[in-house]
């Protein structure tokens, strides 16, 4: 017996291979509408700076800018990086989220994940110092601990983990109550995955939500 959770990845082909098509699929639509994962809403979060052209009136500290391209949010922290846009991101959801809810934050990659740790550190009500940590490939021995922390539904700290793609799978953490996607999940399949962090079910827990920033 063959089983799953993720039978569309392209890491999956080897599976199909030895196991053939699956005999039966119980998708996340039905383990919400039976009771056995946690319901979840989606919340857009716009400002004003989605998009960038570059004018004569703005400073380039270092690099490069291409004069009349059009930078879109899949250029942001790839391409180009603008430190206030990040910082009025992360400024609203501290400011909309009960910040002593446990909270994974997606960024673009490992570098983005620490600049966001270090601006939710500056935003946060919390004096602890392990309040918001990095959990990513790079961050080895440390970060699995921090992970195993947060996975600890006795332990308020951290309370906040900023990865980029490291946790899209396989955290199995029961009290999560907000995953942040401060960039593009284009692919239906990652989605999910990303939304499974949030659906195990925990006492008192009727929902979770998802800020797409």
């Amino acid at each position: 017996m063959g089983l799953t959770a993720t039978p569309k990845r392209t890491d999956n082909v080897d599976t199909y291979r030895y196991f053939g098509d699956p005999v039966y699929i119980y998708s996340l639509k039905e383990g919400v509408n039976d009771g056995f994962l946690t319901p979840f809403k989606v919340k857009r979060i716009k400002t004003t700076i989605d998009d960038y052209i570059y004018t004569s009136d703005d400073t380039i500290i270092e690099g490069e800018v291409e004069e009349g391209k059009l930078y879109e949010e899949a250029d942001f922290q790839r391409i180009i990086e603008i430190k206030e846009r990040e910082k009025i991101r992360v400024k609203i959801f501290m400011d909309q989220v009960n910040q002593n809810e446990k909270t994974i934050i997606f960024g673009a990659t490992q570098n983005h994940a620490g600049a966001i740790r270090e601006l939710v550190n500056q935003y946060k009500d919390s004096s602890d110092i392990n309040y918001c940590v990095r959990v990513t490939a790079n961050d080895g021995g440390i970060g699995e601990q921090f992970l195993r922390e947060f996975q600890d539904n006795e332990k308020t700290i951290p309370t906040i983990l900023t990865t980029s793609q490291k946790l899209s799978t396989g955290v199995d953490a029961r009290n999560i109550r907000n995953i942040v996607l401060m960039r593009p999940v284009n692919s239906m399949i990652e989605f999910k995955q990303i939304v499974g962090r949030g659906t195990r079910l925990f006492d008192g827990k009727e929902f979770f939500t998802i800020y797409y920033l």
